[in-house]
């Protein structure tokens, strides 16, 4: 009993994977279509019947070229040396004493020098010197002139007209028109006073 409905869940199980297999080869085989390949433009076309293109004629000519220098990075310790600032300045000197030997022998504990105030130059550390390790840039070949062939042009590709008849003059270039000429009131301006629609021989001034 339990092999026949083993079986059947088998049959069904097949009956069911079947299509999507057949599927799924279906959609395996179908080609990927390939990108389109973008048109080359095509060159342009002749003025008409007649022309003929032309190209261009290059000569080849020694010249002095400039050849800059080639250079390289190179990792190396630098020793970078310590930076200090001059400072000007006021300084108070304190008063300084000392002993005195008297007429009669004896000492006396007096001020030998007033305090007072003096100009002092004095240098300040600002960085310390120490090591830095970083690029530097090497000249492999300096930079020097050298005499190389060039491409010069002699005369540009152009159309030349080798038609059996007389070469045809160039369509002349629409000239632009002027625009009509404008008397009288703009349309819908309005007189800024009652003299405009006078007429002329009865305008105030006149004889």
């Amino acid at each position: 009993m339990l092999r026949k409905i083993a079986l059947a869940f088998v049959v069904v199980a097949v009956a069911i994977l079947a299509p999507l297999s057949s599927a799924q080869a279906k959609v395996g085989i179908v080609p990927i279509p390939l990108p389109r390949p973008i048109p080359v433009p095509p060159p342009p076309p002749p003025p008409g019947e007649g022309w003929v293109w032309v190209p261009p004629v290059y000569r080849t000519v020694q010249r002095q070229v400039w050849v800059p220098p080639t250079y390289r990075t190179v990792y190396e310790r630098t020793w970078t040396e310590p930076v200090y600032q001059t400072i000007t300045e006021n300084i108070w000197i304190p008063d300084r004493y000392g002993w005195r030997q008297l007429a009669t022998g004896q000492y006396e504990w007096v001020i030998i020098q007033p305090g007072h105030y003096q100009t002092c130059t004095r240098r300040v550390m600002v960085s310390p010197g120490g090591w830095t390790y970083g690029p530097r840039q090497e000249v492999l070949t300096p930079g020097h002139y050298e005499l190389r062939e060039v491409r010069e042009l002699v005369t540009p590709g152009h159309w030349e007209w080798q038609g059996p008849t007389p070469r045809p003059e160039p369509m002349p270039m629409p000239q632009p028109v002027p625009p009509p000429p404008t008397g009288g009131r703009p349309p819908g301006l309005e007189p800024f006073t009652p003299l405009w629609d006078w007429p002329a021989d009865t305008k105030p001034g006149r004889k």
